[in-house]
């Protein structure tokens, strides 16, 4: 019960319009590390504020949990078609830099293709670095 009201706050606070908050509610989010938490940060990469979707993206990313590269990679590169990633570059360079730490084949696949199409060179550059730590050729 505790628990369900601590993720209760946390949510709250991640997807408030407090910045401060939000980058709090991410960073325990992180220490916490249960699957509740992992669920919270995946369902706010959708969420109206830029900047709480971003914690959520670094979030994962420290997380490192292979579980979270398929919804970075959308957040990414959008569908199969290119569509629906996020309109925020900073989101989207983020969620590089998340998936970077992550690693493999999903997380490689959708870097390579931010660093091929992607509009905003921020976003290509983090994947160019994301790809080079994994060892990866662009």
């Amino acid at each position: 019960m505790a628990e369900e009201k601590r993720l209760a706050d946390l949510t709250a606070l991640l997807t408030g319009s407090n910045q401060i908050g939000q980058v709090r509610a991410a960073l325990d989010l992180v220490h916490l590390n249960t699957p509740a938490a992992h669920q919270v940060l995946v369902s706010a990469l959708s969420n109206a504020s830029e900047h709480s979707r971003a914690c959520a993206a670094m979030a994962l990313g420290r997380l490192q949990w292979v579980g979270a590269a398929p919804s970075l990679g959308r957040v990414l590169k959008g569908n199969t078609l290119g569509l629906f990633k996020d309109v925020s570059p900073e989101v989207r360079q983020t969620a590089a830099f998340a998936l970077g730490r992550i690693g493999g084949d999903a997380a490689i696949k959708s870097l390579q293709k931010a660093y091929q199409r992607d509009e905003a060179e921020t976003v290509r550059h983090e994947a160019a670095q994301a790809l080079g730590k994994l060892g990866m050729p662009c």
